[in-house]
């Protein structure tokens, strides 16, 4: 789903601000550039994955629901709950202690840490929410 995520980012020239990948969904923070729309932008993020997991799995058909759920983040505080939300989806879930600890996030691309950033398998763009 990463790489899947990635090479629609490439292709679509959509900003990836932040993600996270779980066993069973995927949570992303997407800013696509006109005229590309969020809809679009998550239709090419899914339709990549599903076809990289379904080769890989050797299997064939849909993977994901049709529907997916958007939100605007109108200021820096819905940023700032909405990136925690993502990042604490699997220390809730049992899959992690911390939220550093697992490997299918954007979390540690905000660490000050640089080696920590570099392990990300994919880096973000970093962009501020209007105040």
């Amino acid at each position: 789903m990463v790489e899947a995520l990635a090479d629609s980012r490439q292709r679509m020239k959509f900003l990836l601000c932040d993600y996270i990948v779980m066993p069973d969904h995927w949570h992303a923070l997407i800013c696509p550039r006109s005229p590309l729309t969020i809809s679009r932008a998550v239709q090419s993020g899914k339709w990549h994955a599903a076809r990289l997991l379904n080769r890989k799995r050797g299997r064939a058909g849909e993977l994901w629901q049709h529907q997916f759920w958007d939100r605007f983040l109108r200021h820096e505080k819905e940023l700032a709950e909405r990136l925690d939300y993502m990042h604490h989806n699997p220390v809730r879930r049992g899959l992690a202690k911390w939220p550093e600890d697992w490997r299918w996030s954007s979390y540690n691309n905000f660490s000050l840490e640089k080696q920590r950033v570099a392990a990300g398998p994919v880096q973000i763009d970093y962009v501020r929410a209007p105040g």
